[in-house]
């Protein structure tokens, strides 16, 4: 929505958001507190498909709980998922972050709409790498495998860790991960991990060639350009995560990346779209995937071309104001 805003040239009410023609609510909202008190139309922004991964009660309520502490749900909902539910029912208008999301908020709420992030700061970053001529990285010869993404998401490396550590020993390739120096163990707030132990643990035969980078939008363009090619695994036994959206597949197609990635539904759609179906990776093929796409060069070309035709055909920044555009002018007569 702030890409929105900037566009528009509209000032947003963080201040006094009760006092808008609009109260748009994120997750980081107590969405029960604000709709009991909004007299205007109320738009929820959801990201993630939790009303999607069916959890257990347990996990359900514990979730509920950790998010009561930090203020954003209460435990007069008992579970998270019931405050949502309740939250989408109320609402005016949902957004979502993909088709797959939009699917399962369909019967809490008709008015969904499906809004990606933009990813044009990305764009901007990478002139500032080419003005930098890439100095902030020493030249290696070395090829190099691309991840980004946040600590907790480094999970999603242990299933196939046992195959990548091989590959990386065996070719003598390294791997950048663009991401924290440590992240919350529980909760995005409790406890605490250290990346590099981590990445001890998932890889011990090639944890010496894998150099943990520092998230920044700069470095996300630097070690990019620096990279032979990006990888994107999720857990297949991780409901919650393979109803996420598109949006990591989209940042690395922005940064010019070949990428092969996990076979949820998101990707795969999107995949066929921009008929790269040779990027998708079943949870059994990585170890194959990870030979493949390292000897075929020409195939890598034609990948990142077609990666990068798609986000600049499809996911431009108009088409994001556009759509911003239409629910909320349509949210002021809700």
């Amino acid at each position: 929505m702030a890409t929105w805003a900037t566009d528009k040239k509209i000032h947003l009410n963080i201040t006094n958001p009760l006092d808008s023609d609009v109260l748009v609510l994120s997750n980081a909202a107590n969405f029960g507190y604000w709709l009991k008190r909004a007299k205007q139309p109320v738009i929820l922004d959801l990201v993630d498909g939790y009303l999607g991964e069916n959890p257990s009660f347990l996990r359900d309520l514990l979730r509920n709980i950790v998010r009561t502490i930090r203020g954003t749900s209460n435990l007069y909902w008992i579970t998270y998922t019931r405050h949502l539910r309740n939250a989408s029912k109320l609402a005016q208008a949902v957004i979502v972050a993909s088709p797959e999301q939009e699917r399962l908020l369909k019967p809490f709420n008709k008015n969904v709409h499906v809004i990606l992030d933009d990813h044009s700061e990305i764009e901007t970053a990478k002139l500032l790498a080419v003005n930098q001529k890439l100095s902030m990285v020493n030249p290696t010869d070395t090829p190099h495998i691309f991840w980004e993404g946040f600590g907790f998401t480094l999970k999603h490396f242990r299933f196939i860790s046992k195959e990548l550590d091989s590959f990386l020993n065996a070719t003598g390739r390294g791997m950048y991960l663009v991401t924290v120096k440590d992240f919350p163990r529980w909760g995005g707030y409790i406890g605490k991990v250290q990346t590099a132990k981590l990445i001890k643990k998932f890889f011990p035969l090639s944890w010496e060639s894998i150099e943990i980078i520092p998230w920044s939008l700069e470095n996300l363009a630097i070690y990019a350009e620096k990279s032979e090619f990006g990888i994107i695994p999720i857990d297949p036994a991780d409901s919650f995560a393979r109803l996420k959206s598109e949006n990591k597949l989209l940042s690395m197609w922005h940064l010019g990346l070949p990428v092969i990635f996990s076979d949820t539904p998101s990707y795969v759609r999107v995949a066929t779209a921009a008929n790269v179906e040779s990027s998708i990776v079943k949870s059994d093929s990585w170890r194959d995937s990870l030979k493949w796409i390292a000897s075929a060069s020409s195939e890598r070309a034609l990948m990142k071309h077609a990666g990068t035709a798609y986000v600049h055909s499809v996911h431009t920044r108009e088409t994001l104001v556009a759509k911003w555009d239409a629910v909320l002018l349509a949210g002021k007569s809700l």
